[in-house]
């Protein structure tokens, strides 16, 4: 009897910090234009620990690229920002089934 359970696999990213650091990200989502493409990625937890204390703050970069390597950077740009980040969290919330809230200012 074949088992048709889906396993839930993230898209592992690894990220240098500036000190050199390695941090592992979870890739939840990419958005491309013609001339630039965006991420939405949040920490990646490994432990039972960090995954019940962790914060799941997503968080929406630019994928830049010097021609050897890419890299991510922030989005400068405020209303570039803002319409990026829109579409990653529309495209985040259909793909989980989860709702993000903007918290009151």
């Amino acid at each position: 009897m074949e088992n048709d359970e889906k396993f839930y696999e993230p898209d592992i990213i690894s990220v240098t910090d500036d000190n050199g650091n390695e941090i592992l990200f979870e890739l939840l989502e990419r958005y491309e234009t013609d001339d630039d493409v965006y991420v939405a990625i949040t920490r990646y937890y490994e432990t039972d620990e960090e995954i019940v204390e962790g914060d799941y703050e997503v968080i929406i970069l630019k994928v830049e690229s010097d021609g050897d390597e890419e890299y991510l950077t922030e989005i400068d740009d405020d209303m570039e920002f803002e319409q990026v980040s829109d579409i990653l969290m529309a495209k985040v919330e259909e793909k989980y089934d989860v709702e993000y809230f903007e918290p009151e200012q």
